[in-house]
């Protein structure tokens, strides 16, 4: 019997899985260079935390069962109700709160290009600030993510507002604000007559729905928002006040990269649970899912505690960011720093290749010990097939003289050393 991985699901060998190490370590750095802290919580959590937090149409994307003690239990679909869930179970924690995880997560969802049902997603949030410095920060983060794995200038950072969005739908008679919101966020999926239908459905007027459409297809400089609105609605001072801060909120977040950042209003983040800022990044060019999204989010926490703590936070999975990184030409193995092949060529020389190698890893080196008995030619091909840029040769004159022969893998160089001076020219 042949078993296969389940559709939606990968198995990752070396030449992904070093460079994806590489990546999600690289990652972790940047965010701990913001003052971010790495937390972890469990991969199962009780249905209900989602149905509280997300609704319906979540739940029936999950991996979800009923356990051995009857509680309806769910692999996790998504990171923020677990943090906010620890964030909320400890009251006495100082504000504010720097927190990254890159836990797995789960989705029964159409498996498709930068889209499983399985992927490992890093997570970033701050608690206890609502100002627009903390929002530039996390979009921020983000950006400096993205630079630091060599990928300026191949992205752009969709911005937008929900409390400004929520004051344009008022404003234009919008009674059912959270469903128009959900055909907003579905704009650049659908054709324009199907969006202008959906609209009319969710009851919104023929002149409304033009201005709608006009603002969804607008994608502008932050300093041209202003203008753009008041060429189409009159402008109230709610909305102006909403304005002027993502207008701020941009000017400082420019200052975090040179990638492209455009005010597009139709980047509203389907969730109701979004308050305020949200943004996306995208590949500049446009043929690749979001390379991340998140937003405000200020409520949540008093939907699961009696504490009311704003928020704000993104999410960026791995999938649509491996592909981005191949199409750029750097998702690949890593060649840098010296690594070691241990080739014995004689039975005499087998413990003294154990002792080097083991003396040899303490300094902080990896090094791989052939173990096989194998001819010479063969060992010298496995340290090419594993990337060494050295190779180790020890028979019995090694042994006999107290030195080894090494080879450079890249010119085929080699010379004789004393084990003492090969080993003191290795740095820890």
């Amino acid at each position: 019997m042949k078993f296969e991985s389940l559709r939606g699901f990968r198995d990752i060998y070396p030449e992904d899985a070093e460079p994806r190490d590489r990546m999600l370590s690289e990652i972790k750095k940047v965010a701990r260079s913001f003052g971010y802290q790495i937390i972890d919580f469990p991969s199962v959590e009780p249905l209900d935390l989602y149905r509280i937090k997300s609704g319906e149409e979540l739940v029936s994307q999950t991996f979800s069962f009923t356990d051995k003690g009857g509680r309806e239990v769910t692999l996790i679909p998504e990171a923020t109700p677990s943090v906010v869930r620890m964030l909320t179970s400890k009251k006495d924690l100082p504000k504010p709160v720097r927190w990254f995880s890159l836990p797995k997560i789960w989705r029964y969802e159409e498996p498709q290009s930068g889209r499983l049902r399985e992927h490992v997603q890093f997570n970033a949030d701050i608690f206890g600030l609502d100002t627009p410095e903390a929002d530039a920060e996390i979009v921020g983060l983000a950006c400096t993510i993205l630079d630091s794995l060599g990928l300026a200038g191949n992205y752009e950072i969709r911005i937008n507002h929900r409390k400004l969005m929520d004051e344009i739908l008022r404003a234009l008679g919008v009674v059912d604000i959270p469903r128009v919101f959900g055909i907003i966020d579905r704009f650049r999926k659908i054709d324009r007559q199907e969006f202008m239908n959906s609209l009319g459905e969710a009851g919104v007027s023929q002149d409304s729905a033009r201005i709608i459409e006009k603002l969804a297809s607008s994608r502008v400089k932050a300093d041209d928002s202003a203008g753009l609105i008041q060429s189409l609605m009159e402008m109230n001072n709610d909305l102006r006040e909403s304005l002027e801060r993502v207008v701020s909120t941009i000017r400082m977040i420019s200052y975090y990269t040179s990638s492209e950042i455009v005010m597009d209003f139709s980047t509203v983040r389907g969730l109701s649970y979004y308050t305020g800022l949200v943004f996306e990044a995208f590949d500049i060019r446009g043929e690749l899912r979001a390379i991340l999204g998140g937003g405000r989010y200020n409520g949540l926490s008093s939907l699961i505690s009696d504490q009311d703590i704003p928020a704000i936070g993104f999410g960026m999975g791995d999938v649509v960011l491996e592909l981005l990184l191949k199409r750029t030409n750097l998702w690949h193995k890593d060649i840098s720093g010296n690594r070691y092949y241990v080739c014995t060529v004689s039975d005499d020389a087998a413990s003294f290749s154990l002792k080097l190698s083991i003396d040899l890893r303490k300094k902080g080196a990896d090094v791989i010990r052939d173990m096989g008995k194998r001819s010479l030619s063969a060992q010298l091909r496995s340290a090419s097939v594993n990337g060494c840029s050295y190779a180790i040769i020890l028979g019995t004159k090694e042994v006999s003289t107290g030195s080894i022969t090494i080879r450079n893998m890249s010119d085929g160089r080699q010379e004789a050393i004393s084990i003492e001076e090969f080993l003191s020219s290795i740095k820890k």
